[in-house]
């Protein structure tokens, strides 16, 4: 039976560095993301972050739960922005025409911008969790929460949560597949949605039952009784991971003093058309 977990077995760079680096490297890619209102620089960090995957996973990293997210993300950060974004006030068009639809009105150049800014943002952030979960394995990455300072009992109960994620996804999979057996339609996207409503309930019911049995196995085996558990797979920093630690540091400081010279970089007062938006931020023009 295949793994049901989201880490992936592996031999790269990234799987042997310790648990803490990983963690410096989504705290850093969240603080530089936050500093920058421009697509350029978050842009860099997307790639980045992809190409870390693709270096750690292969292939996998293009079909990935959280990949999938990823580009999930992007249509509906984009889209809701560019309506309602109340910094918009430039209508967008396509060959002339203005994009409206009823009750949200019209498309803007600024909400594209601010859509296109926050997708990149928040997906640099899931990529780089999604380097953390699939190189990390389950003992490793409670050892390493437990190391920095956290309660043994919420390593553990993060470590599980992030477990039950591809375990429910599995179930789901068994549902839609049982309704489609049974004759369920999914001829249009409103039958799909309908579809829905009927795998919530054995989802939801399934999922108590595990957490049922789950409790009852941690009590029977008295978890949470010592302050002090042995850990089933210790870590300790190596070279590669002193150097991993500076890198991200080191990156930490170059972005912040960019940001120090430059400020945010945020060109949503200069841009008129999408076409301003890639210009100004990828060429400088």
């Amino acid at each position: 039976m295949k793994d049901i977990s989201l880490y992936i077995p592996g031999n790269s760079f990234f799987h042997r560095c310790d648990c803490r680096v990983k963690l410096l490297f989504i705290a850093v890619y969240t603080v530089i993301a936050y500093m920058f209102f421009t697509p350029s620089v978050l842009a860099f960090l997307f790639v980045t972050a992809m190409v870390f995957n693709v270096i750690a996973i292969g292939s996998k990293a293009f079909t990935h739960l959280m990949t999938k997210m990823v580009v999930i993300m992007m249509f509906f950060l984009i889209i809701i922005h560019g309506f309602v974004n109340p910094v918009g006030v430039t209508p967008a068009t396509v060959y002339g025409h203005t994009i409206t639809l009823p009750f949200f009105g019209k498309y803007t150049v600024e909400g594209f911008y601010m859509g296109l800014v926050n997708w990149l943002r928040l997906s640099s952030v899931i990529l780089i969790a999604e380097l953390f979960v699939t190189t990390t394995s389950p003992a490793e990455m409670m050892s390493g929460f437990h190391k920095i300072g956290l309660p043994y009992n919420f390593c553990f109960m993060l470590s599980a949560s992030l477990q039950l994620i591809p375990i429910s996804t599995r179930e789901a999979n068994i549902i839609a597949s049982a309704q489609r057996a049974r004759g369920l339609s999914e001829k249009t996207l409103v039958d799909r949605f309908k579809g829905l409503v009927p795998m919530f309930v054995p989802l939801v019911v399934s999922s108590l039952g595990r957490m049922e049995t789950m409790s009852m196995a941690l009590e029977s085996r008295a978890f949470g009784n010592t302050t002090k558990p042995t850990e089933l797979r210790d870590s300790h920093f190596k070279k590669s991971d002193f150097a991993a630690a500076a890198l991200a540091i080191v990156m930490l400081f170059a972005f912040a003093g960019i940001r120090a010279v430059y400020g945010s970089l945020d060109i949503v007062n200069q841009i008129s058309s999408i076409r301003d938006i890639f210009a100004l931020s990828f060429i400088g023009r």
